[in-house]
């Protein structure tokens, strides 16, 4: 079945535009590539939506991650369409997974429900493309659905990311344009003054942005466990 069929358009031209010098160059690239394709820009850092599809995004180092969740056979039958878009362009992208092909099975095979499905990999365009699925599942909090995610990363990015680097935040801060103070408000370890100036920015949007990531931190430290 054609991708389009069973993911948004917005899926389908990412996967067109992945590639290291355009879309995952930097925080601009970023914004210009997702919108061209589709996804709507929301209020936090690095997040975009397309048709029930979330897309968070981060430009240090640029790379994007979307997700979906539904009934079992739903997200395979799209993780099965999107692996079938990419082994369908081999001129471009190169398959190089360790461990079961889930890509070839049927969405009703028995092996979905025998076997683990690792990530599978491809790389091309100065990119890697990663993409796992789970089945539906049961937590402490309740029933979870089935999902998938689809990564996009730059092949040069060190597998632990890149370090901490205080004096590009107050360059990007100083110097960066609008895309790029609004994902900057996002990155983990911000010195207070960046944080603090971000909270204060002059566009409405990197404000909503800071402000957003602020309540975010400040829930997560409360409801982290005491320590005596």
């Amino acid at each position: 079945m054609p991708l389009e069929a069973l993911v948004p358009e917005a899926v389908a031209a990412l996967l067109r535009v992945a590639d290291a010098d355009t879309l995952l160059r930097d925080a601009d690239g970023l914004a210009d590539g997702l919108t061209d394709a589709g996804w709507t820009l929301e209020v936090e850092s690095g997040r975009f939506s397309a048709d029930g599809w979330d897309l968070l995004s981060t430009a240090w180092a640029p790379n994007v991650s979307v997700f979906c969740d539904g009934d079992d056979r739903t997200v395979r039958e799209a993780a099965l369409s999107v692996a079938a878009a990419l082994n369908d362009d081999p001129h471009r992208w190169t398959f190089r997974s360790e461990g079961p092909d889930w890509s070839t099975w049927a969405a009703d095979d028995e092996r979905w429900a025998k076997e683990d499905t690792d990530w599978l990999t491809w790389a091309g365009s100065g990119v890697v493309v990663l993409l796992f699925t789970a089945g539906e599942s049961t937590a402490a909090s309740g029933p979870l659905p089935a999902h998938l995610q689809l990564a996009i990363e730059r092949a040069d990015t060190p597998s632990e990311g890149l370090p901490r680097d205080d004096d590009r935040a107050r360059r990007v801060l100083r110097e960066g344009s609008v895309v790029a103070r609004w994902y900057l408000s996002g990155e983990h370890e911000l010195p207070a003054d960046v944080v603090q100036a971000l909270e204060n920015d002059s566009d409405a949007r990197v404000r909503a942005a800071a402000e957003s990531e602020r309540w975010i931190r400040e829930r997560a430290e409360g409801e982290l466990p005491r320590t005596e």
